[in-house]
């Protein structure tokens, strides 16, 4: 795609697992099963049935390495003690309780799987002010085991490659590690409504932690690029989350330094901005980022990029772009609605580099027939790229 004649399109969509389902008619996690692991091995859908997808269809797709938060350092750090349990309720819903004991307090958050639904958390591991400082102990001390316990290296690496080894050599592969800024204030550790107050109240101890997440993930960056990584991607909401203000202040100069470490290690980077992006294409946040690839372009209702063709070109040659087609016309059951629209993005993205695709995360899979139209549609245009 970077190289290539823009006038070739793949269609690539969001996630693979999700894509084999739909095609297959299976599900994407078993009954009972956590939707923090749907990437387990246990998934109904293997490997083998991804790639049969893909050979069958033209689908493409990038396979996650996986990434590393705090809670995967657990027995690392020896001051943190980290207890996951698991409850079933009656109604086939799965409560995964996840405790942190710090010497400055003690974490707990819920995170809640209803059978049929996307999982998400029901309690956050920070509540309010005086959760801070258990924390900024645990941001600290796996920052520290990152940096300076050979073991946690070791550890990552291993888990990188044991997920490269799913999938043969022709499918990117990418790591996911996201801005210290987006990373800390989002749900894995709390809930918008409480981010926006306390990196207000306490702006010396969260650019505090930011670096040394930063440190961090410089890291981890150059494990997964030893490790056959080909990608960074990681998401950053926005405009109907952040303001342009903490964009300027964090996300632009917080993405620039982790993207130029990406590039250092021969990495490219790949931007998930769901919602509302009109106005950052506009204040040109992509560019200031050095972004490679960008998704993902939702119009509305899910998005503001209404003028596709506008956008498309204020973002310029160098950028890839990926998506357009919203997560909502997947599931419509007018198969006319997303035919049209695949035919108004080729056209707007004409003499770009895209690649057709959802704008985001697909549970349950999307009904069979509305891949099946993306594809036809594509194939009749002349334009589909397909996999190697």
């Amino acid at each position: 795609m970077i190289d290539g004649d823009p006038d070739l399109t793949p269609v690539v969509l969001f996630d693979p697992r999700a894509t084999a389902a739909s095609y297959f008619g299976t599900e994407v996690r078993r009954r009972g099963q956590s939707a923090s692991f749907s990437l387990a091995s246990e998934s109904p859908v293997t490997p083998e049935m991804i790639l049969r997808c893909r050979a069958e269809t033209g689908i493409d797709f990038v396979w996650a390495m996986g990434g590393l938060t705090p809670l995967d350092l657990a027995g690392l750090m020896p001051d943190i003690e980290i207890e996951v349990r698991e409850e079933s309720d009656a109604d086939g819903s799965v409560r995964k309780r996840t405790t942190v004991r710090t010497p400055e307090g003690e974490l707990s958050d819920a995170f809640l799987t209803v059978p049929d639904r996307p999982g998400f958390w029901s309690e956050h591991l920070v509540k309010g002010e005086r959760d801070l400082p258990a924390m900024a102990r645990l941001i600290e001390s796996a920052a520290r085991t990152v940096l300076e316990n050979p073991e946690a290296k070791a550890l990552v690496q291993r888990r990188f490659a044991q997920r490269a080894a799913m999938m043969p050599p022709d499918v990117p592969l990418y790591v996911s590690i996201g801005v210290p800024a987006f990373v800390l204030t989002c749900n894995l550790y709390m809930a918008s409504t409480e981010a926006f107050f306390l990196l207000e109240d306490h702006v010396s101890l969260f650019e505090r932690l930011f670096a040394i997440q930063a440190e961090a993930d410089a890291a981890v960056l150059g494990w997964a690029a030893e490790s056959g990584a080909d990608f960074v991607l990681h998401a950053i909401n926005g405009l109907e989350l952040y303001s342009p203000a903490i964009y300027r202040k964090y996300f632009i100069p917080q993405a620039k330094r982790h993207h130029q470490r990406a590039h250092e290690l021969g990495l490219r980077t790949w931007v998930h901005t769901c919602g509302r992006m009109g106005r950052l294409i506009d204040m040109g946040v992509y560019d200031a980022m050095d972004v490679d690839v960008l998704e993902s372009l939702s119009h509305g209702p899910l998005g503001d990029v209404d003028d596709l063709p506008a956008a498309r070109a204020r973002l310029g040659k160098r950028v890839v772009t990926r998506g357009a087609v919203n997560v909502n016309l997947f599931y419509d059951s007018d198969l006319q609605s997303i035919r049209e629209r695949v035919r108004y993005v080729l056209g707007a993205v004409r003499g770009h580099r895209h690649m057709i695709g959802d704008t985001n995360d697909s549970f349950p899979p999307y009904p069979r027939d509305n891949l099946l139209a993306v594809v036809e549609e594509m194939r009749k245009s002349g334009r589909m790229l397909s996999p190697m």
